[in-house]
C-alpha cells in the first residue's frame, strides 16, 4: 500500500498458516486491517489518505481455486489466469475511490462478492458472515458435510421438477384476470390470422427485392441489352462476323500446324458460344415487360412483408418463430383449463414427495445443529466464555432450493438472559471468539482460505488465551490466519511474525512492518509480557511460552 493514514509505502508477503501481527497501541496495526477492508469494498473516509498526498492506493494478490469464484470471474468476464486474484483500490482527496479487479474496473458490489469467496475478517467493526441469519443455514450444511449431502440433492432434484411445473401452472394465465385473458385470445387470433393470410413463403422477401430492382431499371437494362446485342450480332460490323472471318481464315491453314489447330478451334468455340449469347440476350431485352402494374404488385407485396417484419420478426425465419409461439400459446389458453387440473394434480403428488424430503432435511439439520451447538459450546468453555448458551432456532418457510427451513443461531453469553439473534449480543471480542469456534469445527469444509482475526483476545488471559492461541494454529494447518494481537500465548503460536511500530523521521511519523526472526520473536513476546521494561525474567517467560507452543505444535503432528 501507498499514501495510507502513517503509511508511506509497505510491500508485505504474508505467508501460509499463522500469521501474527503485534505492536504498542496505536503503532498502526489498524492500519492494515483498514487497509485489506478497502480491498474488500469497504467504504473509504479520505482521512485514510497520507496527509499531504492527493492520491494513494492498495493492493492485495489472493490465489484460490473456489469454483464459485471462477464462475463470477466468467460471467463478469474478469481474466483468472493461474487461479491468481489481483484486487486494487485507487484512492484520492476529494473522497473518490475506484476499484479493479486483474485491471478491470468493477463497481464495489461486485467486488465484494468476489472476495466473499477469499477472505473473511473478524472484528469489532466488521460485518460478519455470522450476523446474517440467511447464511446460518449454510453454516449448518456445511457443518453436516457427507451427513446432508445426498439427502439435499434428493430434494434439490425433485424441487426442480416442482419449480418447473409451477412456472408452467404460472404460464397458462400470466397471473391475468379472464377479461385480460379474452383479450389475449382476440390479439393472439388476429396474429396468426394476419401471418396466415400473408402465405409467406421462405425466399420470396429476398427474391421480391431483387425483381423490384429489376423493374426498377428495366429501361436502363433494355438499352444496354440492345447496344450489347448490335455489337455482337447485329450492326454492319459486329463481333460474330469478324470472328467468322477469322475462323475462315485459319481453317484454310490449320491443317499445317498443330498450334494453328488449337487456335483456330478455340476461335471456332468463341464463335458459337457468342452466337449462343446473342441469342440469350435477344430473348431477355425481348422479355422485358414494362407493365408498370407488375412494379406495383412487388411494393404493395413488399409493404405487406415489412409491416409484418415490424410486428413480429426482421426475417421471415422469425415471423414464422413467433407464429410458432403465439400458436402454442392460444392452444395452451384454450386448453387452460384441463391443463391447469392436470398441473395441479402433479403438484400435489410432487408437494407430497418435497414435504417429506424436506422433512428428512429438517431432521438431519436438528441432528446436525444439536452436534454442533455441542462442539461449539466446548470450544467457547475453552476460550474463557463459560456461560454461553446457544441454540438453533428453526421456522418452516415456503419450499425453497434448500428446504423448507430458515435457520437463526440465538445465543447468550450471560447467564439469566434470554437467548437472542446473535447480532444483538455480541461484542467485537466475544464474536471474534465466537466465530474462531466456529472455524475451528468447520475448519475442513468452509471454502474461505483466508481469515484475519482483529480484537480477538478482548476480555481473556492466561489459559484462555493459550487455548485461543493453540485453536488459530490448528485452524492455520488447513487455512491462511492473518491475527493481531495483544498477548503473548496467542502471539507466541506464529508460524509468521510480524512486528508493527510507529517511527519518526523530525519531520514525518510513519509506520512500518518488520518481519521477524526467532530472536526478535523473543524480544517482541518479551515485550507483550512485561511491556517497555524487559527483564531477564519476562525473557525466561517469553522463552517458556515458545516452547510450550512449539510442543503444541509438534505433539499435533504427531
Amino acid at each position: 500500500m501507498k499514501n495510507c493514514a502513517l503509511v508511506e509505502e509497505l510491500r508485505l508477503t504474508i505467508d501460509k498458516n499463522l500469521n501474527i501481527l503485534t505492536g504498542e497501541t496505536g503503532s498502526g496495526k489498524s492500519i492494515i486491517i483498514d487497509a485489506i477492508g478497502l480491498c474488500l469494498g469497504n467504504k473509504y473516509d479520505k482521512s485514510f489518505l497520507r496527509k499531504g498526498t492527493e492520491k494513494g492506493f492498495v493492493e492485495t494478490v489472493f490465489s484460490s481455486d473456489n469454483n464459485n469464484l471462477k464462475k463470477i470471474m466468467k460471467e463478469n468476464d474478469i481474466d483468472m489466469e493461474d487461479g491468481i486474484i489481483t484486487i486494487t483500490r485507487v484512492i484520492y482527496s476529494d473522497g473518490k475511490s475506484t476499484a479493479r479487479v486483474n485491471g478491470r474496473t468493477v463497481k464495489l458490489s461486485l467486488l465484494k462478492e468476489i472476495v466473499s469467496y477469499l477472505i473473511d475478517i473478524h472484528g469489532q467493526h466488521q460485518n460478519q458472515l455470522l450476523f446474517d441469519p440467511s447464511r446460518h443455514l449454510t453454516f449448518i450444511d456445511s457443518f453436516a458435510g457427507e451427513n446432508i449431502f445426498y439427502a439435499k440433492k434428493d430434494y434439490k432434484d425433485l424441487y426442480d421438477e416442482y419449480s418447473k411445473k409451477k412456472s408452467e401452472l404460472s404460464r397458462l394465465n400470466d397471473n391475468k384476470d379472464e377479461m385480460e385473458i379474452q383479450r389475449e385470445i382476440d390479439l393472439l387470433k388476429f396474429q396468426i390470422n394476419e401471418i396466415d393470410s400473408a402465405n409467406l413463403t421462405q425466399d420470396e422477401y429476398d427474391e421480391l427485392l431483387k425483381k423490384r430492382e429489376v423493374f426498377r431499371n428495366s429501361e436502363k437494362i433494355y438499352n444496354s441489352l440492345n447496344i450489347s446485342y448490335e455489337a455482337i450480332h447485329n450492326n454492319d460490323v459486329n463481333a460474330i462476323d469478324i470472328i467468322g472471318r477469322i475462323v475462315s481464315e485459319l481453317s484454310s491453314v490449320s491443317s499445317f500446324d498443330d498450334r494453328i489447330e488449337a487456335i483456330y478451334n478455340d476461335i471456332e468455340r468463341i464463335m458459337y458460344e457468342l452466337q449462343d449469347l446473342s441469342g440469350d440476350i435477344r430473348n431477355y431485352k425481348d422479355n422485358i415487360n414494362f407493365e408498370p402494374y407488375e412494379l406495383e404488385e412487388i411494393e404493395i407485396r413488399l409493404d405487406e412483408i415489412n409491416n409484418l417484419r415490424r410486428k413480429y420478426g426482421n426475417t421471415i425465419d422469425e415471423i414464422f418463430e413467433f407464429y410458432d409461439k403465439i400458436s402454442k400459446r392460444l392452444y395452451d389458453i384454450l386448453n387452460r383449463d384441463e391443463e391447469k387440473e392436470r398441473l395441479k394434480s402433479e403438484l400435489k403428488s410432487i408437494e407430497i414427495k418435497l414435504n417429506e424430503k424436506a422433512e428428512i432435511l429438517t431432521d438431519i439439520r436438528k441432528k446436525e445443529a444439536e452436534k454442533m451447538s455441542n462442539l461449539l459450546i466446548k470450544e467457547l468453555e475453552s476460550m474463557d466464555m463459560k456461560n454461553v448458551a446457544f441454540s438453533t432456532e428453526f421456522t418452516e418457510k415456503d419450499f425453497s432450493h434448500d428446504g423448507k427451513d430458515s435457520i437463526e443461531f440465538m445465543v447468550s453469553f450471560n447467564i439469566g438472559e434470554d437467548l437472542r439473534p446473535i447480532s444483538k449480543v455480541a461484542s467485537g471480542g466475544e464474536i471474534s471468539r465466537f466465530m474462531l469456534a466456529f472455524k475451528t469445527i468447520l475448519a475442513d469444509s468452509d471454502e474461505i482460505d483466508t481469515l484475519v482475526f482483529d480484537e480477538i483476545d478482548t476480555g481473556i488471559s492466561g489459559i484462555a488465551a493459550q487455548n485461543v492461541g493453540e485453536k488459530l494454529s490448528d485452524i492455520a494447518t488447513k487455512k491462511q490466519i492473518i491475527c493481531i494481537t495483544h498477548l503473548p500465548q496467542i502471539a507466541a503460536n506464529a508460524d509468521t511474525h510480524y512486528c508493527i511500530e510507529k517511527k519518526s523521521d523530525g519531520e514525518r511519523t510513519f509506520t512500518i512492518v518488520e518481519r521477524l526472526d526467532d530472536e526478535g520473536k523473543k524480544k517482541e513476546i518479551s515485550r507483550l509480557i512485561s511491556g517497555k521494561q524487559v527483564t531477564e525474567k519476562t525473557i525466561e517467560h517469553a522463552k517458556e511460552i515458545l516452547t510450550l507452543s512449539k510442543e503444541y505444535k509438534n505433539k499435533r503432528v504427531i
